[in-house]
């Protein structure tokens, strides 16, 4: 067995690649996937691993996952989520899963259905014919609206959005960029990047514990139904009940705070902007929804009837994928690839370069959703992951296609998507993979 990796060239003295992976994280990972399937990088003056293949992600994530825990970049969000549900590990993030599931399973998926579509139509109801709407920031305010009003009874106010929605990227870049870095190298430096950072955690939390609060203290109308806050307070299980004190509640609120707000937004925009990029597929998945006849009711049902829809989505997410790199680190002295990695090797993976392999995928970086269609070529489970896999697997994965559906077809039933003459959309790799200015004109069609 192989020692080490091949090492990614131009690694600087001290910091390593960490500036390259700074200045352009998504060109930095695609050019390291052309030296090997695992190739090494340094992170300052340590080595880590970077997968460029997605089998061997399959094995890091699923069949030898109990070889790894979540590693640096999840160590450098506990600041902000604590032992949510997101970062925990062990016996604790699997009672803490197993608990919450059942709020994400299709019963309890119908019952958001109704918000999702309010909000949605509320937000397209405030747009205007020949209007110029920049869509990504409305998208990141109807999704936190919908995951805390869904999953925690509370409708948040205009102010409250706003707040999440200016410092929750100043927080999510900061996670990101620590990850590169040795640990605490910088954190104790008083910069202006590092105050904003610890300021905008701070004005969070402190939205979460008054959130949280006030669900706590308000009156629960006869008949409503269960939400994941009576789920995480009503348990009859003693070291569950336990577990969940008040400090937990408020972590897994700000767990599916950050999820709902930071990764749907993105699937929204991307899809958004590529209908806009090809107004003939844009009208092929427009003329599906109208002969669909969902009528004023987007049920998770009808959208199974839209074939065209689901594949357009989830081509937006293979070319963007919200969680566009994640890692891991070993527990143990590990086999991987032919290669011996030691306990504590860090092992990071671009879902964003593996989505793009072209010994998978033919013209990969084309959008092409008609690929997904029955009939057309079959691809591997591994080789799309945008939600993870394994017991690691995203728990609100469904959530996130219904309500990204349920937006796109209210959109499509009131308005053409057009972008101007040449206009290009680079994508911002921060926590998740958004776009830059996303300016797209809306035309009515409900007068056509």
């Amino acid at each position: 067995m192989v020692a080490k990796p091949p090492l990614v060239p131009h690694a600087k003295p001290l910091i390593g690649h960490a500036l390259d992976i700074w200045q352009d994280p998504l060109k930095f990972f695609g050019s390291a996937a052309a030296v090997a399937p695992l190739s090494r990088i340094k992170i300052g003056w340590t080595d880590a691993c970077l997968i460029s293949d997605h089998e061997l992600l399959y094995q890091i994530l699923v069949t030898d996952a109990k070889k790894y825990d979540k590693g640096i970049q999840y160590e450098r969000a506990r600041a902000m989520l604590g032992n949510g549900v997101l970062l925990a590990e062990g016996d604790f993030h699997l009672r803490q899963r197993r608990l919450m599931q059942p709020m994400f399973n299709k019963p309890s998926i119908d019952d958001y259905v109704d918000a999702m579509h309010g909000y949605s139509t509320a937000m397209v109801e405030s747009w205007r014919d020949k209007e110029v709407v920049e869509l990504y920031p409305e998208f990141y305010r109807l999704a936190t609206r919908v995951v805390i009003d869904t999953l925690f009874s509370t409708v948040m106010s205009d102010q409250d959005v706003e707040l999440v929605r200016a410092k929750m990227p100043i927080v999510i870049a900061g996670i990101e960029k620590r990850g590169a870095l040795p640990p605490r190298l910088f954190d104790t430096i008083p910069t202006p990047e590092n105050r904003a950072f610890y300021s905008a955690i701070a004005e969070l939390r402190a939205l979460g514990d008054r959130l949280v609060d006030q669900r706590l203290a308000a009156e629960r109308a006869a008949g409503a139904r269960d939400d994941l806050m009576d789920v995480l307070t009503g348990t009859e299980d003693e070291i569950t009940r336990r577990d969940n004190d008040r400090a937990q509640i408020l972590n897994e609120f700000l767990t599916f705070l950050t999820a709902g707000s930071e990764t749907t937004p993105s699937g929204m925009a991307w899809s958004c902007y590529l209908l806009a990029e090809h107004p003939e597929i844009q009208e092929r998945v427009r003329a599906e929804v109208a002969g669909a006849d969902l009528g004023t009711d987007n049920n998770v049902r009808a959208i199974g009837r839209l074939p065209l829809l689901q594949a357009v989505v989830k081509e937006a997410l293979r070319l963007y994928p919200p969680v566009w790199a994640l890692g891991r680190r070993t527990l143990q002295t590990t086999e991987l690839g032919g290669f011996t990695l030691p306990a504590g090797t860090q092992v990071f993976y671009s879902v964003y370069a593996i989505q793009r392999d072209e010994k998978v995928y033919d013209d990969p970086d084309s959008f092409q959703p008609d690929r997904w269609l029955d009939g057309r070529r079959k691809y591997p489970r591994t080789a799309f992951l945008p939600f993870g896999a394994g017991v690691r697997n995203c728990i609100g994965e469904h959530f996130a296609w219904i309500e990204i559906s349920i937006a796109l077809i209210n959109i499509l039933q009131r308005y053409q998507l057009s972008l101007q003459p040449g206009q290009t959309v680079p994508p911002a790799a921060m926590g998740a993979l958004v776009p830059g200015d996303l300016p797209v004109r809306l035309t009515s069609v409900v007068a056509r």
